[in-house]
């Protein structure tokens, strides 16, 4: 009884509104932080030799079934949650089309490649579980059971040796890849529905959609470390590549806002024309991509101006914005029925 309420919920606050599409437009056509632990070393910011390139516009749209959650290897092969379909279709920026379909479970949601491109994980809500799918083969291989909770989201360490899946209660569940066995859990905020990495490859951040808050978790020991209070209802996040500010989508507020990791204090706010959901920020920390499903917008700020830069009028209800690792691709989910590349 406790998860259908959990889910009722969810499903009636925004977190994971799949099925409210009245109002959708018409598809188109075409050094100090956190707390320093043993291994750690806080000086290391982003790889300098990350490239300076990154996406600035629409490059194609791809009709596809409703989807929610997206994630894009570098080479454009794209992994998106067919949530009413109970699996994950695959596109990809070289072929242009629906390529295939991998069925995991009822309502997938979250989804995420290994930092080899070679295995993805994907939530499957009602089932409680998280499908494993060896990509090389489209096929799925396990699946990993969450004792408590419908998982929502996943994130597979920068190591490749950890999974994090969040779930509808207080707990994320971490996960051993190569045993695909539960090692240990932490207490979060109530929902957790985003994941932010910090570019030392140790720090997770975990933002609580009903929680209005982001906890800042060490990967390795799974203590959780410090807990910012943003109020509202934080969504998808982002950390710039400097490793000095933490972007959280508020959807309630209809803000984005700016976390100064040194201080913990939300330092800045940037106005939006909705609620968002997803959120992508580019390699040069030059620009957040910032999806609003109730507008049909992708909103792009200068993050140095804290100024709009340019609106992408994507349609529909776009959700999870996925970027490649090193950021030369972007895609946007949306619940509409279709994908939207961008450039």
């Amino acid at each position: 009884m406790h998860r259908i309420t959990v889910t009722g919920l969810l499903l009636s606050c925004g977190a994971v509104l799949f099925w409210a599409c009245a109002s959708d437009k018409s598809p188109p056509t075409a050094q100090s932080f956190p707390p320093a632990t043993p291994g750690v070393r806080m000086s290391i910011a982003a790889p300098t030799c990350e490239p300076k390139t990154h996406p600035n516009g629409v490059l194609d749209t791809i009709t596809t079934p409703p989807s929610f959650g997206i994630a894009v290897r570098e080479d454009g092969l794209a992994y998106f949650t067919e949530f009413q379909n109970g699996g994950v279709g695959i596109t990809s920026t070289q072929t242009r089309t629906v390529d295939g379909f991998i069925p995991t479970g009822s309502v997938p949601t979250g989804v995420d490649f290994s930092p080899d491109g070679n295995t993805a994980y994907v939530t499957n809500q009602f089932s409680q579980n998280v499908s494993v799918i060896d990509v090389p083969s489209a096929q799925q291989v396990a699946t990993i059971p969450t004792p408590s909770g419908n998982p929502t989201v996943v994130r597979v360490s920068p190591d490749g040796t950890r999974l994090f899946m969040a779930t509808t209660t207080t707990t994320v569940y971490i996960v051993d890849t190569q045993t695909r066995q539960i090692i240990g859990s932490v207490q979060v905020g109530f929902v957790p529905n985003a994941f932010a990495v910090h570019p030392d490859g140790r720090i997770i951040y975990v933002s609580a959609a009903f929680g209005g808050s982001v906890t800042e978790v060490d990967m390795f020991t799974g203590t959780a470390l410090r807990t910012f209070t943003v109020g509202g209802i934080p969504q998808d996040m982002a950390v710039s590549h400097d490793g000095q500010r933490l972007y959280v989508a508020n959807e309630s507020a209809a803000v984005l806002d700016e976390i100064n990791l040194q201080s913990g204090q939300v330092t800045g706010t940037i106005a939006l024309a909705g609620g968002p959901f997803g959120i992508g920020v580019t390699p040069d920390d030059n620009h957040a991509y910032i999806s609003l499903p109730g507008q049909g917008l992708v909103q792009v700020f200068n993050l140095q101006s804290r100024k709009l830069a340019f609106n992408l009028d994507v349609g529909g209800r776009p959700r999870r914005i996925g970027f490649s690792r090193l950021g030369h691709i972007g895609a946007v989910a949306n619940e509409a029925g279709f994908v939207t590349f961008v450039r």
